[in-house]
C-alpha cells in the first residue's frame, strides 16, 4: 500500500479504455450453436512477458523487481482477476492469466505516478529555461511524457482538452495518497468516480498548497493531476481544500475507475513495462 469533497473540478480523460467481454460464438454447419464449456472447464490463457527499465535509464535492482512483482499481484488482487500468475526473472516480468481478462492485466500494467503540480504562467517558461520546450510542445496524443524530474518545472499535455502547462515542481507526490477506491457517484451525477484520501502528512499538504494557490491569479491558481506525465485535470482552486480526501472524476467506465484505483492504491511501480510478446 501507499504510504501515500471539495476538489469538484476535476475531471479526468481516462487513458484507461473501456472493456466489455468478447464472446466469440461458433456454429457448426447447418446446425446450432456449439454449447458452452461448463463452468468447471479449463480457462484458456494466455502469457505475456514484459521488459522492466528505469526511468533514469538505469538497470532495474532486484528489489525494484520485486516490489514491481508485489504491486503487480496487489492490483490483480483488488479487480479480481483470479489465477493470475506474476513472476520474475532478472529485468523480465512474466503474467500468465485466463485469456478474458488479458486486456485488463495489460492495462494494469501501467507504472501509475500521481503527482499533484502547481500551474505557472506560461510566460515564465524562458525564466525556467523551458521556452523551447514549451513552444515545441503539441498537444495531438503524440506525447505523454512529463519533461522533467519530480523536484523540477516542466511542461505536460492534457490530451482531451489539447491544452499544454507549465508546471512547478511536483508539490503532492503519489505517496502521500494512503488509499484510492472507485465509486458511483449518483447523487451529483458525477458517475464513476476514483476517491482519494490522503495520509496524515499528506493532508497537511494538501490543504496547505491549496490554501496558497487560492490567493493567485489564474492560472496560477491552479492545481495540476498528473498520472504517468500526462495532465489529466487541473481544476482552479478557491480556497484551503481541508479534511484529506480529493475526488478525480469525469468520464470513466467501472473498469476504468477500477483499474485507477487499483494501481493508486497499490502504488506506482518503480519500473517501466514494455510488453515483448504473448503466447496464446
Amino acid at each position: 500500500m501507499l504510504n501515500h469533497r471539495k476538489a469538484y473540478a476535476a475531471a479526468l480523460a481516462t487513458v484507461v479504455l473501456a472493456l466489455g467481454p468478447a464472446v466469440a460464438g461458433c456454429s457448426q454447419s447447418g446446425g446450432s450453436p456449439k454449447p458452452a464449456p461448463p463452468s468447471d472447464a479449463p480457462q484458456a490463457r494466455t502469457t505475456t512477458s514484459y521488459t522492466a527499465s528505469r526511468a533514469d535509464s538505469g538497470t532495474p535492482t532486484a528489489e525494484d523487481m520485486r516490489t514491481t512483482a508485489a504491486r503487480l499481484r496487489e492490483r490483480a488482487g483488488s479487480l479480481g482477476l483470479k489465477d493470475t500468475d506474476v513472476s520474475v526473472a532478472g529485468s523480465v516480468v512474466t503474467i500468465k492469466a485466463r485469456r478474458a481478462d488479458s486486456d485488463r492485466v495489460a492495462q494494469m500494467t501501467a507504472t501509475a505516478l500521481l503527482e499533484f503540480r502547481p500551474v505557472l504562467d506560461p510566460a515564465t517558461a524562458a525564466q525556467k529555461g523551458l521556452e523551447q520546450a514549451y513552444g515545441a510542445l503539441v498537444c495531438d496524443g503524440s506525447t505523454r511524457t512529463l519533461t522533467s524530474l519530480p523536484d523540477g518545472p516542466g511542461v505536460a499535455c492534457d490530451h482531451r482538452m489539447k491544452e499544454k502547462y507549465l508546471l512547478g515542481p511536483t508539490a503532492l507526490p503519489g505517496t502521500d495518497v494512503e488509499s484510492a477506491t472507485a465509486a458511483f457517484d449518483s447523487a451529483n451525477g458525477s458517475g464513476w468516480v476514483v476517491n482519494l484520501t490522503f495520509t496524515p502528512a499528506g493532508s497537511a499538504q494538501f490543504s496547505q498548497v491549496t490554501g496558497t494557490l487560492s490567493q493567485n491569479a489564474t492560472p496560477t491558481n491552479q492545481f495540476a493531476i498528473v498520472v504517468d506525465g500526462e495532465v489529466v485535470s487541473a481544476p482552479a482552486v478557491y480556497s484551503a481544500i481541508t479534511g484529506g480526501e480529493a475526488r478525480i472524476s469525469g468520464s470513466f467506465t467501472r473498469d476504468g475507475a477500477e483499474n485507477l484505483a487499483a494501481a493508486l492504491s497499490s502504488g506506482a511501480l518503480p519500473v517501466q513495462l514494455v510488453a515483448k510478446g504473448t503466447k496464446q
